[in-house]
């Protein structure tokens, strides 16, 4: 009886017990029942921390300009700098330009110089030296000396960083299930009867249309659609994700090496998923004389959109400003549509602000870079007041894209239309037309159209046509786009003529090659009446066990050693390299954060050395490199020939066995044994198949490059 009535506490569940059989049959509808996760697989394998492994090394990324015409010779050279360690990497960067001393001759410029260390397992990243703080919502970015502690979800692969949406349905007889997402086919499978559900869609960014097609044994078919929505910046229910920094903000970036606001700044940003459809985000940030503090959040709108809003206040030398957003994303019937307005006050500070306008006020000329909104155009960026709609759809293969702009800049004012038509046409090409048109006061306008054409071999053509109020100008272009393989080759030709106005008219031809050890390229340009010859080089010196040359690095690599002379070298089963006469190699583009396999093919090494292995699974840090040796060495082999004492060959299959080795082997065709281990003498015992035990013993020598064969040997 206490069975029965735990059993009927079952909300949604039905029992019948039947006496004669012993039996308990259920009936239970969809909301009672457990949904079955078909996608689980979808899923990126935990990463176990302790595999995360970097050796000592350091890494050179440079690139070298060079444009020689009739006004001299320009040359320009930027360089990227890392040390790379077990306890994080060290970088600096920097460009240096070097022109004729009556334009300023040689000038250098250091742009950033840091240390990072990531803590993979509390997924925590901590940066001492040059960085940028994070604005939140509503303040601005801006570049600091100083500290920052940050956790970033999307240094970590295996997480989910974001909240996506959960797709159900639930079948009524067993059936084979396959999803489709925006008419792509993203999975295939099999299901009993009752819910399941998709945890781990791809996120496809925006709205998208799922199609679900249920087949059941009898070959009837089930369609189920439904729209679904990803947001951006929503978390998963209870992760929180946070951005601390403190330290002088960074004025002249660009332009001065080493030019810092005096007055010490710090500012901080947390964001928190309350639950899959909700994340609150907090800022606050200080320096002296300024405060600022915002409150905001992402919150998804059932399965068609989202809607983004935040309110910031500051108070700078005695005067309060506000500054709000609000932004929505939704797809209805297909339609992409989005809209927003942002407001500034005419008071409104933060940091990035606040120290230039406090440098204007004490006469001082130095300019805070600022870094804007990447979402809006520069201009919008900085206007006290932007409004912006926009949609995009797709009507009979043809896209179509249309944005509405209002912003406010001081006295003038921007009322920008513009929209944008993709269509494919034939098989190989396709054709587009932009155009856009300024309402305000300035009524600028413009109208671009082109096609498009893929002639095969990675080549490609093009011509585009551009009338603005300045003119129309017609544009040519061919191309090949060269291969991600060592020794590929790609090459521009592009010819811009103006048909109106005063534009000069625009020529140049490029060529450029991925060579084993750097990127390269060259061309002649013509500016009107001025013709430049230019030249390119990007690259990397890796140093990490030996001196490597490459092209630029800008992800994890391995150092490949003892692994023999030119020996293939596969990176996730992909060829990419070979190996020197020393038996190193380079392998670039790993993945961070992710198992790699690194593999080598030891098919053509020679028949007197052994790999220790042939295959290594490594994990590398963000911009860390990873040692790899395969232990080939010389082995002391060869093949004895086993005879009895009749001197018959020993049957194929008997077990052989070497003195003090511990690897066995078997004797194959016409008595020939493989044999390892070897020494000077040695003693070999074999199982005979009908019983009993015979030994031989028999000397050795090594012979460089060649497979030593012995025997006949009697095993007695």
């Amino acid at each position: 009886m206490a069975s029965d009535a735990r059993l009927a506490d079952l909300s949604g569940v039905r029992f019948r017990y039947s006496e004669a059989a012993q039996a308990l049959a259920f009936e239970a509808a969809d909301a009672a029942l457990v949904p079955v996760v078909l996608d689980d697989a979808a899923l990126q394998t935990s990463l176990d921390p302790d595999s995360v492994k970097t050796d000592t090394g350091a890494v050179l990324n440079y690139g070298l300009f060079v444009d020689a015409s009739r006004a001299g010779l320009r040359a320009s050279g930027q360089y990227d700098l890392r040390f790379i360690s077990p306890f994080g990497v060290g970088q600096t960067t920097g460009f240096a330009n070097w022109r004729p001393q009556s334009e300023g001759g040689f000038e250098h410029v250091r742009l950033d110089t840091q240390w990072r260390y990531v803590d993979v397992r509390r997924v925590l990243a901590m940066t001492v030296g040059d960085t940028i703080a994070d604005g939140g919502q509503l303040s601005t970015a801006y570049r600091l000396a100083g500290v920052q502690i940050r956790r970033n979800y999307l240094e970590r692969p295996d997480l989910v960083a974001a909240a996506l949406p959960i797709l159900t349905a639930s079948a009524a007889v067993p059936s084979t299930v396959d999803l489709y997402l925006n008419g792509l086919r993203y999975f295939s499978g099999q299901v009993g009867r009752g819910p399941f559900e998709f945890r781990s869609l791809p996120n496809l960014g925006g709205g998208a249309t799922a199609t679900i097609v249920l087949t059941d044994a009898g070959g009837r078919e089930t369609l189920i659609s439904k729209p679904i929505f990803f947001v951006p910046n929503l978390f998963p229910k209870g992760r929180l994700g946070f951005s601390f920094e403190a330290g002088f903000p960074r004025r002249n970036y660009g332009l001065k090496s080493f030019d810092y606001y005096p007055d010490f700044a710090a500012s901080g940003t947390a964001a928190y998923g309350v639950s899959d459809r909700l994340t609150v985000i907090g800022h606050a940030e200080t320096t002296r004389d300024l405060w600022n503090a915002s409150v905001g959040g992402v919150t998804r709108l059932g399965d068609w959109g989202s809607l983004t809003a935040g309110l910031a206040v500051s108070r700078f030398l005695g005067k309060t400003g506000i500054r709000s957003r609000l932004d929505v994303q939704a797809r209805v019937a297909g339609i992409n549509l989005f809209g927003g307005v942002e407001e500034t006050g005419n008071n409104y500070q933060d940091i990035a602000t606040a120290t230039l306008t406090r440098d204007r006020l004490l006469n001082r000329s130095p300019d805070l870079v600022v870094i804007s909104d990447p979402t809006l155009p520069p201009l919008l960026s900085f206007s006290r007041r932007v409004e912006r709609l926009g949609a995009n759809f797709t009507v009979r293969r043809t896209g179509v894209n249309l944005n509405y702009a209002h912003a406010r800049l001081g006295q003038d004012e921007l009322r920008i239309a513009s929209a944008s038509l993709f269509r494919p046409v034939f098989e190989q090409a396709s054709a587009w037309i932009n155009g856009y048109k300024d309402f305000g006061k300035r009524g600028d306008w413009g109208i671009f159209a082109g096609i498009t054409f893929t002639l095969g071999r990675n080549v490609s053509a093009s011509a585009s046509v551009a009338q603005t109020q300045g003119g129309a100008t017609l544009q040519t272009r061919a191309w090949r786009t060269p291969g991600l393989e060592r020794g590929s080759l790609g090459w521009t030709v592009v010819n811009n003529q103006a048909l109106s106005g005063r534009r000069e008219t625009y020529r140049a031809a490029n060529l450029n090659y991925r060579a084993r050890f750097a990127s390269l390229e060259g061309g002649i340009e013509q500016y009107g009446d001025e013709v430049h010859v230019t030249g390119y080089a990007e690259g990397s010196i890796v140093a990490m066990k030996g001196l490597y040359a490459a092209p630029r690095i800008d992800s994890s690599f391995a150092v490949v050693s003892g692994a023999g002379p030119d020996t293939p070298v596969l990176s996730n089963t992909r060829r990419v390299t070979r190996t020197n006469r020393r038996g190193k190699a380079l392998v670039t583009d790993l993945t961070p954060l992710a198992p790699n396999t690194v593999s080598i093919d030891p098919t053509g090494l020679p028949v007197d050395v052994r790999p220790a292995r042939t295959e290594a699974v490594v994990v590398p840090p963000p911009f860390g490199g990873v040692s790899i040796d395969f232990g080939v060495a010389p082995e002391n082999s060869a093949i004895v020939i086993l005879v009895n004492a009749q001197g018959q060959v020993l049957p194929v299959g008997t077990a052989v066995s070497v003195t003090g080795v511990n690897e066995p082997a078997v004797v194959g065709y016409d008595g020939r044994a493989y044999l390892t281990g070897l020494r000077s003498i040695n003693r070999v015992e074999a199982l005979l198949p009908e019983g009993g035990t015979c030994a031989a013993t028999f000397d050795y020598q090594r012979a460089a490059g060649r497979q030593v064969q012995i025997g006949p040997v009697t095993c007695r």
